[in-house]
């Protein structure tokens, strides 16, 4: 289903409309700026308006306000500064609810950040449901599995900043969080009711048992977790979901897919595109050193500009391999920067999508495009915006480890 901003209107008999459970309004804190887009999809399912800031509360009045971070690129120390920060803005007002995004394979700084909330505002309990069943995402015995396989054995075993070196839950998140751990009681496995002061991650393997981690916790309870789980606590609180009028969206004729993650479903869709008459392009060998011919890049600059223009369909992206030198991931990111800047100005394109919450993050901050507008849900995780100072142009993004939508690129 693909539901369309502006055709939606405030749930007059939500809890809402009408002042109930979530007080004035819904804030979610999400650690990188796909998850936050991912949010912003499962609200415009349900009839919710929405704002959207990166790094700062939205201004806008709106259902639910939207806080994306780049935190999971951060020290563990300024995701625990950033995060108190928001929180302070976000409880100045009363009666307001407050759900912490996290990455569904538990990525980041999961329990640092908690604890910035709570250093803010207590809570007794805090409750994190990552899973989500529909994608294979299930956690078994305090085990995390991928489609039936411990994550330990997967594609996240190798991801660059964090690896799953274990499938046990409570290990990923402690091992992630050495600096602002405090919490002495955690609880996995097949948790019934939650009483005392600790933190909780029940076990979940389908669809209700993700309905019923969401009645588990109660007000004094600081809640989060997955975009699936989070849509669980919405239908908990008396939402419903919206039709809207489907949007036939496709990107097939004119397209620049910037690709910044190295998942290995993400390279493998990549060498789809290009039996599929796009072009894929890496950085050259000589792009992806501490030093550079600046001559020479611009001019490949521009030779990359007249392809996209004759082609019309495009895939970029730094290596699949990791490179690594002084500051490589900033120096790195700020070239591929300068190459979609250019390629956004002086050409005709149409569609960008970018893959990957770090990537996604970088580009926005040095385009400078501090404001986005969600337009609609292509899939779950796959979100259109529109961008208010390049009007011609939309946006789609979605994280790196999420497919694309195949419909969206015609793959013969």
């Amino acid at each position: 289903m693909k539901i369309k901003n502006d055709e939606i209107n405030t749930n007059l008999n939500s809890p809402l409309g009408v002042g109930g459970e979530f007080g004035v309004g819904i804030f979610i804190i999400a650690d990188d700026i796909t998850g936050a887009a991912e949010m912003a999809g499962v609200c415009l399912r349900y009839g919710l308006k929405v704002s959207f800031g990166i790094d700062v509360v939205p201004e806008n009045e709106a259902d639910v306000k939207i806080i994306a971070t780049d935190s999971r690129s951060l020290s563990e120390n300024d995701a625990f500064i950033i995060h108190q920060k928001i929180a302070e803005q976000i409880f100045e007002k009363p009666l307001t609810y407050v759900f912490k995004k996290c990455d569904s394979v538990l990525r980041g700084y999961v329990l640092t950040e908690l604890e910035a909330v709570l250093s803010v505002k207590d809570f007794k309990q805090v409750f994190i449901q990552p899973a989500n069943p529909a994608t294979g995402r299930c956690i078994r015995n305090g085990v995390y599995y991928i489609d039936n396989e411990r994550i330990q054995n997967t594609g996240f075993s190798k991801d660059p900043d964090f690896p799953a070196n274990s499938s046990n839950v409570n290990d990923l998140l402690i091992i992630r969080s050495k600096s602002y751990h405090k919490h002495s009681n955690i609880f996995t496995g097949n948790i019934e009711n939650i009483s005392g002061t600790g933190v909780y991650i029940p076990d979940c393997e389908s669809i209700a048992d993700l309905t019923k981690s969401s009645k588990l916790a109660d007000n004094q309870t600081l809640m989060c977790g997955s975009a699936a789980f989070f849509e669980q606590v919405l239908l908990s609180k008396g939402y419903n979901e919206r039709l809207a009028e489907t949007i036939n969206y496709k990107t097939a004729t004119d397209f620049l897919l910037v690709s910044g993650t190295t998942h290995p479903e993400s390279i493998h869709f990549n060498e789809k595109l290009a039996g599929s008459a796009c072009s894929v392009i890496s950085f050259p060998t000589d792009y992806l050193n501490p030093e550079i011919d600046q001559v020479a890049f611009e001019k490949w600059i521009i030779d990359i500009e007249s392809d996209l223009e004759k082609n019309k369909k495009m895939v970029l992206y730094l290596s699949n391999s990791r490179i690594e030198f002084n500051q490589s991931s900033f120096i790195l990111k700020q070239r591929l920067n300068k190459v979609i800047s250019y390629l956004t100005e002086n050409s005709d394109l149409k569609n960008l999508l970018v893959e990957g919450g770090a990537t996604t993050y970088s580009l926005l901050k040095f385009l400078e495009w501090d404001t986005l507008i969600p337009v609609s849900e292509l899939s779950p995780g796959v979100i259109q915006f529109s961008i208010p100072k390049h009007k011609n142009l939309d946006l789609i993004i979605k994280p790196g480890s999420y497919k694309w939508t195949e419909y969206l690129f015609d793959i013969k």
